[in-house]
């Protein structure tokens, strides 16, 4: 137990806290049931408590956010209040076991609030709230990317845009100021949905994003589109969220900073907003952005010396600017920053927590100046559903998708429920006989090369090592290990392997649309890593549970054969092909034929 001295005591936790937590509980309990089992196996006790300066935290695994509930159930915690691993007795002492800051990272929208509680707004809680809050805290984790590292650069319409996370983002600028002296200053910029839609009509803004070496992600408009395209969408990187994040490295590293843009006085009360939240921040200088002389305001931003400068016209001006004038400016790097001074200059109102959450901000900012944003929200919206609707999918292959996702739903639905009793069985049973984690957790690689945490019934014994010559011996075609007399499968592993028994809970991947009931089978990282260009179209598909080859002989078959059968599904898939492939895996897996 971890203790603290002086702690606050949480006082007045509400009745109403108390009894929705105690439903969310019983609701959850066979739930709670499997974490007791997994908690005691890893670390000897059902429950993990620590405690902080204010309130406490009850974990399964300790990671698990149901534990919490109990806290509340007692009245150690409230329901909904700041995360007791962030929260200080001199700030505040409303602590809960859900807060806006788990949801939004859930989500990929990470704010500048969260370096300072008082910014957060979780004070005004209404009873409806509190009945949603665990609720939408459940359904962030579908999009929680912690376990799938997907950073790249998307093309839209010749453009590069960085899809992944916002740490990795953040080490690109570092590493991009930092770097050896250039000749002109690197460009960093951010396109969201109207910035799309003006890029597919403007060739001179496409000409002008060109130069940009790195291009962030603004919106959730992006991720839906993404998704449209089949790829796993990355965090959301809002250049009012992401840019103070610029600013607090640039705190940390003494790096100096000019704010150009916005009205007279609306820069100089962005500046003093941020010299308030930094107060190391090293400021060079500020600008408004009303001004007719370029040269005059570039002699300014060089002789300030900064390093970093903001740009804050809006779109697609300030991209015209800078690609006008970088080469005569002497700064290590160029930030469009669109409308943050203003969020930040109070002249503009963020919206509601709870709205950014669900993805719809842009909502609240049409709410707030319907004349001006008509266009660009509604109008312009519409046009990029349609475009990007029209242009991801085709008739044929949207009716495939749709088709083929209702079966692998349904199916998995009724497996999974059917299973359920028989799974709390194996689950206590293998917990008994191995004394480990019932259920493993391995990363492999999915559709585009995305990652995900594939699900399965433990059936080896981690702890026998092989020698490195006995490995390489079983390594087919110099890809896959194929050995039946492997060592470490436990005796009852050899049972659930022998009739795919282990393989049940990827029906949990295949309704989290990770993978497919019929596809390729989902590759390990470093069998991807040997793929040559002909291997790597069998990832064009999302994997699934049974495939070709898993009908025609499994583990029996080489390797290259495998390929060769993968291959020939990704180019001749179709509704029926699939149907079939499922109806003959039941009588394949009865009969254990090349099972391993």
């Amino acid at each position: 137990m971890n203790r603290v001295i002086n702690r606050v005591t949480i006082t007045d936790v509400s009745i109403l806290d108390r009894l929705i937590a105690l439903l969310y509980s019983v609701v959850s309990f066979p739930v709670w049931v499997c974490y007791a089992i997994q908690n005691y196996s890893l670390c000897g006790r059902v429950l993990s408590r620590y405690e902080y300066c204010c309130g406490f935290d009850y974990r399964f695994c300790e990671t698990s956010r149901l534990a919490r509930l109990l806290a509340v159930v007692k009245g150690d915690l409230h329901l909904i209040g700041y995360s007791p691993k962030i929260a200080y007795s001199s700030d505040n002492q409303y602590v809960g076991a859900f807060s806006a800051r788990d949801i939004h990272e859930n989500l990929g929208i990470k704010p500048i609030e969260y370096h300072h509680l008082n910014d957060d707004v979780e004070l005004k809680i209404y009873w409806w709230k509190k009945c949603i809050y665990p609720l939408l805290y459940a359904y962030s984790l579908l999009f929680k990317v912690d376990d799938k590292p997907i950073n790249q650069r998307i093309k839209w319409f010749g453009i590069e845009v960085f899809n992944g996370h916002q740490n990795v983002a953040l080490k690109i600028i570092q590493q991009l100021i930092i770097a050896i002296p250039k000749k002109h200053p690197s460009l960093i910029g951010y396109v969201n949905a109207d910035c799309l839609n003006k890029l597919k009509d403007s060739h001179h803004y496409r000409e002008n994003l060109s130069k940009f070496n790195l291009v962030l992600p603004d919106g959730v408009g992006l991720k839906w589109a993404l998704k449209l395209k089949g790829i796993l969408p990355g965090d959301n990187i809002n250049g009012t969220d992401f840019s103070p994040k610029i600013l607090e490295l640039a705190a940390q590293k003494n790096w100096s900073v000019f704010f150009l843009g916005g009205e007279r006085d609306i820069s100089k009360k962005a500046l003093t907003r941020f010299k308030n939240i930094y107060p190391k921040l090293n400021i060079a200088g500020s600008h408004h952005g009303f001004f007719e002389n370029d040269q005059l305001v570039i002699d300014y931003i060089n002789k300030s010396k900064a390093q970093i400068l903001f740009v804050g016209f809006g779109t697609p001006i300030q991209e015209q600017w800078v690609v006008d004038n970088y080469k005569y400016l002497s700064v290590n790097i160029v930030i469009c920053v669109g409308g943050m001074f203003d969020f930040y200059a109070g002249k503009v109102r963020r919206a509601p927590l709870l709205i950014r959450q669900v993805g719809f901000e842009w909502l609240y900012r049409l709410y707030q100046e319907p004349k001006r944003l008509w266009n660009r929200y509604v109008v312009g919206n519409a046009n990029f559903i349609f475009w990007n609707v029209s242009h991801a999918l085709d008739i044929r292959m949207f009716c495939l998708n749709f088709l083929s996702r209702t079966i692998d739903v349904v199916i998995s639905l009724i497996a999974l429920m059917i299973w359920a009793p028989f799974h709390t069985i194996l689950y206590c049973l293998l917990f008994i006989t191995e004394r480990k984690n019932p259920i493993f957790k391995q990363v492999r690689v999915g559709k585009n090369g995305q990652r995900f945490t594939m699900y399965k019934y433990t059936t080896m014994d981690n702890n026998i090592i092989l020698d490195e010559e006995e490995f390489k011996r079983y390594v087919s075609d110099g890809i896959r290990y194929k050995n039946k007399l492997d060592p470490r499968i436990t005796k009852f592993g050899f049972w659930l392997r022998k009739f795919s028994v282990d393989e049940i809970p990827q029906f949990l991947n295949v309704l989290k649309g990770e993978m497919k009931l019929v596809g390729p089978r989902p590759a390990l990282e470093k069998e991807v890593e040997k793929y040559t260009q002909v291997h790597k179209l069998r990832l064009l598909i999302k994997p699934g549970m049974t495939g070709l080859w898993q009908i025609s002989g499994r583990s029996e078959l080489s390797c290259n054969k495998q390929f060769e059968l993968d291959l020939h599904y990704v180019v001749t898939r179709n509704i029926m092909l699939d149907l079939l492939i499922l109806i003959k895996t039941v009588p394949a897996v009865l009969s254990a034929r090349g099972a391993m």
